[in-house]
C-alpha cells in the first residue's frame, strides 16, 4: 500500500495543482458560446464542425536513450549542462534531433519507473476506465483532418462511466457530456500539416482523482502534439511545467503528506525553470497518450 501511495504522490506531483498562473504564460479566454442549433430536443447539442477524442491511455515520457526524449522547447532556449538559468540541468534532444527539449521529468522517470512505474500506471488507468479522469481533446472548425491551417484545440474534462473493451481501454465512439464545472484549455489558430498538429502555449488543465487526491492539474507553458490517424484517432504527447512549491504545498495538506515528504527533495533538486533567487521553481515534464474517437454533448442551458 505504501508503494501505491508513493505512486499516487508522484503522479500528483508530476501533474501539478492549484490556480496560480506562471510568469509569461498565455492564459486563454473563455470559449465563446457556439452558434449552433440544438441537436437534441432538450437543448443539448454536438458542436458543429468539431472532431473529438477521449484519452484512454496516459503515461509519463521516459528517455529513449541518454539525453534523448520526446518533448517541447518550453522556454525558447537551449540550456547546456551547468547553466545557471536552468539550475544546472541541461536540455534534451528529441528523437528527430531537435535541441532545447525541456522534459526534466524524463530524466527522473527513467530511474523511478522500475520502482513505482507499474503502480502509477495502474492508478492512472483505473481512474481513466472508471470515468474519474476523462481528458477530451477536441478540434473545432475542422475542414480537413489531414491539412487545415486554422483549427482550435480545446482540452477539457468529459463526464461518463465509459464502456471498456477487451483490451482494457475505453471503446470508440461513445457519447460524453461536457463538464461545465471544470476549466477549458484552448489554443486558437493551430494548424494540421500532413496529419500532425502542434499547439500551444496554454495552461493545460488536467483532472486527477487518485486515492484521496481530487485536483485540477495545471501544466504551465503547455503544448500538445497530435498525430491524427486515418480513422480519426489521436496519439501524441503533451508537455509543460509544474510549479513545484505550489504542488508540494497542496499535497502536504492531503492524506499523502508522508509520501510527499519522501519525494519532495527529488522534485526540488530537479526543478529546471523559472529561477527565483537562484533556485528554480518549476520542473518541465511530458506525458504520452493514446486517444479514441468520441462525441461530446453540450447543454445550451448551462452556457
Amino acid at each position: 500500500m505504501r508503494r501505491w501511495l508513493v505512486g499516487g504522490a508522484l503522479t500528483a506531483l508530476s501533474l501539478g495543482c492549484g490556480e496560480s498562473v506562471a510568469p509569461l504564460d498565455t492564459q486563454p479566454d473563455a470559449a465563446p458560446a457556439p452558434d449552433a442549433a440544438p441537436y437534441f430536443e432538450d437543448g443539448r447539442y454536438v458542436l458543429a464542425g468539431s472532431h473529438a477524442n477521449v484519452v484512454r491511455r496516459l503515461g509519463f515520457i521516459s528517455l529513449d536513450s541518454p539525453g534523448v526524449a520526446k518533448g517541447f522547447d518550453l522556454d525558447g532556449r537551449t540550456s547546456p549542462m551547468g547553466e545557471r538559468e536552468s539550475c544546472g540541468h541541461g536540455d534534451l534532444t528529441d528523437p528527430q534531433g531537435r535541441a532545447g527539449v525541456d522534459n526534466q521529468l524524463a530524466n527522473i522517470w527513467s530511474s523511478l519507473a522500475p520502482l513505482v512505474g507499474p503502480q502509477v500506471q495502474a492508478l492512472l488507468q483505473n481512474a481513466i476506465n472508471e470515468g474519474r479522469v476523462l481528458i477530451m481533446l477536441e478540434l473545432a472548425g475542422v475542414d480537413d483532418l489531414k491539412n487545415d491551417d486554422d483549427v482550435t484545440l480545446r482540452v477539457y474534462r468529459g463526464l461518463l462511466r465509459p464502456e471498456v473493451g477487451t483490451r482494457g481501454l475505453i471503446t470508440p465512439d461513445q457519447t460524453f457530456d461536457f463538464d461545465y464545472a471544470s476549466p477549458v484549455s484552448m489554443v486558437e489558430g493551430a494548424r494540421i500539416v500532413d496529419g500532425v498538429l502542434e499547439a500551444g502555449p496554454t495552461i493545460l488543465q488536467i483532472p486527477i482523482i487518485i486515492l484521496d487526491l481530487d485536483i485540477v492539474a495545471q501544466l504551465h507553458y503547455g503544448r500538445v502534439h497530435l498525430d491524427i490517424a486515418d480513422d480519426g484517432t489521436f496519439t501524441g504527447y503533451m508537455g509543460g511545467a509544474l510549479n513545484v512549491p505550489e504542488v508540494i504545498g497542496a499535497l502536504l495538506n492531503t492524506g499523502a503528506s508522508a509520501e510527499t515528504r519522501l519525494v519532495k527533495p527529488l522534485f526540488e533538486n530537479n526543478a529546471d525553470m523559472v529561477p527565483v533567487d537562484g533556485q528554480c521553481t518549476f520542473m518541465s515534464m511530458g506525458m504520452e497518450f493514446e486517444a479514441t474517437t468520441a462525441f461530446v454533448v453540450r447543454d445550451a442551458t448551462q452556457e
